[in-house]
């Protein structure tokens, strides 16, 4: 009986292996090629990239109305790829009301991602498509309906785009790489309707377009600054929060030519002047910041206090974080938009076993 045994256990065993291998034979000749691919190129790389494992398209802007009430808003579609094969999707919105001193935001997860035009980009979630994205080149449409304010925005690009790392793979010092470019200070105009009525606004929006070996950068977590100052100036500086991995800290500044100068982590620096928990998750942000980048001085601080976005979803584990619409003052006036990643639970952190708190996608942020 245990000779029996042990071949049968023997058989099975080489069932499994042969299994296994032909698994692997089927993986490798149909799974896609990933890696470097040369130097930034548009408007190609303004397109889904089926070869990067990560990416995303990233908008956030300030608008007025014309009677001078101010908003900010953030559009942003993520792309991961699963085991090396299988894609999912997220994306959020989100609406800032200065005056209103309320934040209001909406997220979406797909599993799998529709079909993408090439050199281009029409993106959309949501039950009748509430958030979208549509264009390339430096011509975007953007659309959103969170909470009631529906968002319809004309974007174009006013200066060349910012190639960062001279256009080409950055390797990050704890694992991983990431290609990087923006368009900065994108004009924008269209139309903000809520409470009945239907407003014309206009502004300016950023773009950032990212995409590489991106989850080690992710699970560091990191500030980013997104400046832009009333002598039609642009600074964006980031500082990876580095845990136990060294710290990656750079950036660049683009003048009112266009021209753009990157900058190294010794060129800025970032100074902490509070902080904020969150009501919602408990996570503790710093909040107003004394920025001291290009000979200036510039304080830094938040124009609504909360505008933090919460992973409501519970089978996929998405981004609890702050992003909001912040104001510039000191040597040069101006506004900002500043993301803070990795300030709360964990990696990405929204594995939390404790009773959820109950959340509204409408905050008063000053409560």
């Amino acid at each position: 009986m245990l000779l029996l045994a042990l071949e049968y256990f023997t058989v099975g065993s080489v069932w499994i292996t042969l299994l296994a291998l032909a698994l692997f034979a089927l993986y490798s000749a149909f799974a896609p090629k990933t890696g470097l691919i040369g130097q930034i190129q548009l408007p190609r790389d303004d397109g889904f990239l089926s070869d990067q494992n990560v990416q995303w398209w990233y908008w956030t802007g300030h608008l007025e109305t014309e009677d001078g009430r101010r908003f900010g808003f953030e559009v942003v579609f993520f792309a991961f790829r699963n085991f090396g094969l299988f894609w999912d999707q997220l994306a959020q919105g989100a609406i800032t009301d200065v005056e209103g001193n309320k934040f209001h935001f909406s997220e979406y997860v797909h599993f799998g991602l529709q079909r993408h035009p090439k050199d281009s980009f029409n993106l959309k979630a949501g039950p009748g498509e509430v958030l979208r994205a549509v264009g390339g080149g430096g011509k975007d449409h953007l659309h959103s309906e969170i909470d009631g304010f529906v968002l319809d925005l004309e974007l174009e690009q006013t200066k060349r785009p910012v190639m960062h790392y001279c256009g080409g793979p950055h390797p990050y010092c704890f694992g991983g790489y990431t290609y990087y470019y923006s368009r900065v200070n994108m004009a924008t105009s269209g139309t903000l309707s809520f409470g009945g009525k239907t407003y014309k606004v206009t502004g300016s929006s950023w773009f950032d377009r990212q995409y590489g070996d991106l989850l080690e950068a992710i699970t560091q977590g990191w500030q980013w600054f997104a400046i832009e100052l009333a002598d039609n100036r642009q600074i964006m500086i980031y500082d990876l929060l580095g845990k136990g991995s060294g710290v990656e800290r750079a950036g660049s500044i683009t003048n009112a030519d266009g021209h753009t100068r990157s900058l190294t982590g010794q060129d800025f620096k970032i100074e902490q002047l509070g902080k904020w928990q969150s009501p919602h998750t408990g996570c503790i942000y710093p909040m107003g910041w004394r920025v001291s980048v290009a000979g200036l001085n510039l304080t830094v601080e938040p124009m609504v206090m909360d505008q933090e976005l919460c992973a409501e979803h519970d089978l996929w584990i998405g981004p609890e974080y702050w992003e909001g619409a912040c104001s510039v003052s000191g040597d040069v006036a101006g506004k900002a938009y500043v993301e803070l990643n990795g300030f709360c639970r964990g990696p990405e952190g929204t594995i939390d076993f404790r009773e959820p708190a109950e959340q509204s996608n409408s905050r008063n942020a000053g409560k």
